[in-house]
């Protein structure tokens, strides 16, 4: 009986079930009808001239059952996809798969192939210098032997153990150096066996940051994505894959030190980091706090400092009073210290460094904090270096591979805390990217196209004749993107100062570390167009050709003109006679125009007239936009005959009092040039590009 009521029920239910669908369809197919019976006039085929009215209520009935009708469907394809093998894929996230690989792959490989800066050909040769001073028996006259032979100019700035270990490395190049006196410094084998050194030991840094997240009770699963974060951090991508710089092999011993440090094997702890201190002093920023926040006997931990500087010691030692080991890292030693206090806050005629002040806190937070259990002091051992290298990206003016600091600890923490991995994802590819676009902007050399011209791409691609753009920081330019540098860095530092706060060890987080949140797909891989996306930009100079500058009035030397272009009924005009026709693509004028404020709404005027007066040509943009130097007015389609004569006009409309000047070339006076009317020495500082017919 009860067997047959069950089945009774079912069936029930079933036939309403079947009942509402039926009804369902029935409506949306009567009110498709309805649409599709519309006639030319919008009433109801075979209505009469005065159609019945519909009362409001019905009319509200039917609209909400169109629309909860069209969203079952909506929801119902929602769920077709998220069933699906491409769905399920998508939200299947417990490590990175083969795809996510594949595009990191690309992207790392696609710059291990391509990118090098010529800074590492100076530890390159060194490392040759080393050799010959070994095998000469003269490895006490390494310094001065690097001073002799460097067709750089830099000195051997650094300790002989990243000698010894670029030495090794080179050795096979180096005999064949020897053998056949090839050029190595320019042979792109060479320089790529170079860079595999670098890349090698970002792969080894993040097998061991992976260890150290499976130590602390990250999945075997979930540790795969700790490495696929580390290898695509804009922070390790640039120095190391870009910049290629050595910083990432102290890298290596810090985490060998700080996988020793959390296991409580303190003698390995103290071995890498004696190691780690001989490549660059940057180790000492979180040893110091390290050791404090396991012990708390000063005289203990003064004993373990003299321990983990012993290999800083003994270079000293054996390099004691030579002159050329003086004079080759004295400077950069105290170049690095003026760093440290350049960024402050003015107090009394003087400046409190910042990141001094910083590390004074950081120091006496690890000596009063004290962390209960091995899950505790690892947190709390794991946020100290995160906080201190990531201040130190911030704030101190560095060079922008030092950044590389950041990248294991950052991660490390996103995947530690149990909570706001996605937060955490955004804010570290924040600091990173912005970072990186502050440094291209400064137009650092490391980013012009040079970068791409010693690898693989030249044999490949040949560059263009005439790059429009020397380095990306001129490609910026023109999209305004380096006028907003302040917004930038205040992103920066607020992006930085989330992760100090979201990350703080609270008791909770000791808690779960380790157990976190599912990883987006979509965190990932807008995670790999940051790396992707600088690529594309440090490229632009080798690829995107010159537009062919036909007419240049332009000088190092420019002037203002004495004309506020911004005034009611101000003008600037030049007649200018081509010597042959020319198609322009652009009219390029320069403007002195830094105090016009970004509230001013007033427009310049570019009018070009041929000699009987008539316009063929006119643009504007707003005052705003002008800025400091030459700005580009669009003029496809204006053709300038040779022979001809046409006057440029300069003008503005809706004034609003501000002040900009166009500039002058005191140097060349070939045209007649007015300003309100008066003529001018001088020819207007302007350029035009364009194809010659």
């Amino acid at each position: 009986m009860n067997r047959q009521a069950l089945v009774s029920g079912k069936s029930a239910k079933n036939s309403t079930d079947q009942v509402k669908n039926n009804t369902a369809e029935t409506v949306d197919q009567d009110l498709a009808q309805e649409i599709r019976a519309q006639d030319e006039d919008g009433r109801p085929t075979g209505a009469s001239e005065e159609p019945e009215a519909v009362p409001a209520a019905g009319v509200a009935s039917r609209i909400r059952t169109f629309i909860d009708a069209r969203s079952d469907q909506g929801r119902r394809a929602v769920e077709r996809v998220v069933d699906s093998r491409l769905g399920s894929w998508w939200s299947s996230t417990e490590g990175p798969g083969l795809v996510d690989w594949a595009l990191l792959g690309v992207i790392l490989l696609g710059a291990y192939a391509f990118f090098l800066y010529g800074d590492v050909r100076a530890t390159f040769e060194h490392s040759f210098n080393f050799l010959d001073s070994v095998l000469q028996g003269r490895v006490g006259d390494f310094y001065q032997i690097a001073i002799e032979h460097t067709s750089t100019g830099h000195p051997a700035v650094y300790d002989i153990p990243l000698y010894l270990l670029f030495g090794l490395w080179n050795l096979p190049t180096y005999i064949i150096y020897r053998i056949t006196g090839f050029h190595y410094l320019l042979s792109t084998p060479a320089q790529l066996w170079l860079k595999t050194l670098m890349v090698l030991a970002a792969l080894i840094a993040a097998k061991v940051l992976v260890d150290i997240a499976r130590d602390l009770g990250v999945s075997r699963q979930r540790s795969k994505w700790v490495a696929f974060f580390f290898l695509s951090s804009m922070t390790l991508f640039v120095p190391v894959f870009v910049i290629v710089q050595y910083d990432i092999i102290m890298i290596v011993f810090i985490l060998l030190g700080l996988r020793a440090y959390l296991r409580g094997r303190l003698g390995r702890f103290l071995l890498w980091f004696a190691i780690a201190n001989t490549f660059k002093l940057f180790a000492i920023f979180i040893f110091v706090p390290l050791l404090l926040l396991r012990e708390k006997r000063l005289r203990v931990v003064a004993l373990q400092f003299g321990a983990g500087l012993l290999g800083l010691v003994a270079c000293r030692a054996i390099y004691h009073g030579n002159v050329a080991y003086k004079a080759s890292t004295g400077g950069f030693m105290s170049s690095m210290l003026q760093r440290l206090t350049a960024v402050g806050i003015p107090w009394m005629g003087s400046t409190i460094p910042v990141f001094v002040v910083f590390m004074v806190g950081i120091v006496v937070f690890a000596y009063l904090r004290r962390p209960q259990g091995t899950k505790a002091l690892a947190a709390d051992a794991v946020y100290i270096c995160m906080a201190i290298y990531l201040v130190f990206a911030t704030v101190v003016p560095l060079n922008p591979y030092w950044a590389v600091m950041v990248s294991p600890f950052a991660v490390l923490i996103i995947f530690l805390n149990p909570r706001h991995v996605l937060l955490n994802t955004l804010l570290e590819t924040g600091v990173g990217t912005a970072l990186f676009l502050l440094y291209a902007f400064n137009g650092y050399s490391m980013y012009d196209r040079n970068i791409l011209t010693q690898l693989l791409l030249p044999h490949l691609i040949a560059p263009v004749a005439q790059s429009r753009y020397e380095t990306p920081a001129q490609f910026l330019e023109t999209v305004g993107i380096t006028r907003q540098g302040s917004f930038i860095v205040g992103f920066m530092i607020a992006c930085a100062l989330a992760i100090l706060i979201i990350n703080f060890p609270r008791r909770k987080m000791v808690e779960d570390l380790g157990q976190g949140e599912r990883i987006p797909r979509s965190a990932a891989w807008v995670r790999l167009l940051m790396p992707a996306g600088f690529s594309a930009l440090v490229m632009i100079p080798y690829f995107v050709p010159a537009v062919p500058v036909v007419y240049s009035a332009s000088t190092d030397a420019p002037q203002a003109g004495s004309v506020n272009i911004l005034q009611d009924g101000a003008s600037v005009t030049e007649t200018i006679t081509l010597p042959s026709t020319v198609e322009v693509s652009s009219v390029n004028i320069a403007f002195l125009a830094e105090e016009v404020q970004w509230i001013d709404s007033s427009v310049v005027n570019v009018e070009v007239t041929d000699a009987s007066g008539h316009q063929v040509f006119r643009t504007e943009a707003p005052a705003n936009s002008l800025h400091a130097g030459l700005h580009e007015f669009p003029a496809k389609g204006l053709v300038l005959h040779g022979g001809e004569k046409y006057t440029v006009t300069i003008t503005s409309r809706m004034t609003e009092g501000g002040n900009a000047r166009v500039m002058i070339n005191p140097a060349v006076d070939q045209f007649p040039t007015t300003e309100n009317g008066t003529t001018v020495h001088g020819d207007l500082l302007m350029t035009i590009a364009g194809r010659t017919k």
